[in-house]
């Protein structure tokens, strides 16, 4: 497409909208020359400068927020109902705002002289991604998702929000359905794709980790024989990943056949120290599996040329993410939070981190773990007789499966102190209550039980005893 990208103009996505099939109208006249930093569905979020694409959801529709758009310093925007936008104001009428989002941002990135760095898996995806992001800018100019934008919504406007001068993209991909990646991927084009694992997530849309595994590997669609795949070296599903990606392939982990070797793994209070092919590295986190994301983005900035030292100085500078595993120390306690989201795979590798920590008494609350479909039964009932292994205090859930977990735990004669709560306002005052100095808490569960409102309420009544 001949539409020179560095223009960024009102009247370039005029002339791709048009091309696509996607022009009804234009209301431009003197503003076609303006320029536009980046797209929003979300007039809360940054306007200033950015087109508004008003897409029609499940729960609202952005046509009713086309005057807040204006109002908050959107450029233009994009609508499918003419009436709701103002007259005179810069505007163009699409047939439809989501498939007009989505070819803006394939002409987008056709245009852009920037390497694609896209990242998937069924856990660890985002902390991989900042490990990454944060490696690279040692040497380069980068953007990233902001947040959690790794969907068919968020990674359009991730890539149009991509100055033209940025290195790398380095971008998060997210599915919970078939196809969703292979659609992302052909968008993205990635001249590297990661995956950083094949877990259980979201295992009741697919069907089983075998599906899984096919879904991820579509990531590889986009990427072209100068490529590179990278891969976890210990997942059961290599050898199919290899063989998905039509490119080069090298992989990370800890057996001898790695190309990327991790090793003499040792843990501490407030960081894991590991090495890379012997080359010494240390993160902030707790857990073994961060030592597994921390391998792929070592990986990843070696491919791209970073030197060693940028990439050491880079994953021990990279600070862990609230709801994934970030660790507060506070009262003489330790507060793990861990509650973005959950799995079977996720769950049983946070508790196995809870299990190694020393502590006076280890308490993990945990809750429901979702989108399991017809596994659900069996993985809850499986995880408490998983936890019955381990070397946990007390454990508090929150949710309709906790009948479940106890059974599981009940089956192994666990001596763990169990108790299941239906509200959340309960569970948490009971862990205020309950929580002493040399605890150590894990909090972890999937996004619809909130939990991270535990986290908060637990951090706050922590501060208010003025043990800090």
């Amino acid at each position: 497409m001949e539409t020179p990208i560095m223009e960024r103009t009102l009247s370039w996505i005029e002339r791709v909208l048009e091309s696509e099939g996607q022009l009804v109208d234009s209301e431009l006249r003197e503003h076609g020359g303006d320029s536009w930093y980046g797209a929003t569905i979300d007039t809360r979020s940054e306007c200033t400068g950015r087109v508004f694409f008003a897409l029609r959801g499940g729960r609202t529709d952005g046509h009713r927020f086309v005057e807040d758009a204006y109002a908050n310093g959107c450029c233009a925007v994009i609508v499918e109902d003419k009436q709701a936008a103002r007259t005179g104001a810069p505007c163009l009428l699409v047939k439809d705002t989501l498939e007009a989002l989505q070819e803006l941002s394939r002409a987008y990135r056709d245009a852009l002289d920037t390497r694609v760095v896209a990242v998937t898996g069924s856990m660890g995806k985002t902390t991989t991604k900042e490990y990454i992001r944060t490696i690279l800018k040692k040497k380069y100019r980068v953007h990233s998702n902001p947040g959690n934008f790794n969907n068919h919504i968020g990674v359009p406007l991730t890539v149009l929000g991509t100055d033209p001068d940025s290195e790398y993209l380095v971008c998060e991909v997210a599915a919970n359905h078939v196809g969703e990646i292979d659609f992302l991927s052909r968008l993205l084009r990635p001249d590297i794709g990661v995956i950083t694992n094949i877990g259980d997530a979201h295992i009741g849309h697919f069907g089983g980790r075998d599906k899984i595994a096919e879904a991820k590997a579509e990531l590889f669609r986009g990427v072209d024989g100068e490529g590179y795949a990278v891969l976890p070296a210990d997942d059961e599903f290599l050898d199919l990943l290899t063989d998905r990606a039509d490119c080069r392939v090298v992989t990370f982990g800890q057996p001898e056949s790695s190309s990327y070797r991790i090793s003499n793994i040792r843990e501490t209070d407030d960081k894991i120290t590991f090495d890379v092919n012997d080359d010494a590295m240390a993160i902030k986190s707790i857990g073994l599996y961060n030592v597994l994301n921390a391998g792929a983005a070592y990986a990843v900035g070696e491919l791209c040329g970073v030197e060693i030292e940028a990439i050491r100085d880079a994953l021990v500078e990279t600070e862990p993410i609230p709801g994934r595993a970030k660790v507060y120390r506070t009262g003489g306690m330790v507060v793990i939070d861990d509650s973005y989201n959950a799995n079977p795979t996720s769950m049983r590798a946070a508790l196995d981190g809870l299990s190694r920590l020393p502590a006076e008494r280890k308490i993990a609350v945990l809750g429901d773990m979702a989108e399991l479909g017809t596994f659900s039964d069996q993985a809850h009932r499986e995880l408490g007789v998983y936890l019955a292994g381990l070397s946990i205090d007390i454990l508090y859930w929150f949710g309709e499966n906790g009948g479940l977990v106890g059974e599981g735990l009940s089956s192994q004669g666990s001596k763990t102190v169990f108790e299941s709560f239906g509200n959340r306002d309960e569970l948490g005052g009971r862990l205020a209550k309950d929580a002493a100095t040399d605890d150590v808490i894990l909090v972890k569960a999937s996004r619809s039980c909130q939990l991270d409102k535990i986290v908060s309420e637990l951090l706050d009544t922590i501060a208010e005893r003025g043990d800090d």
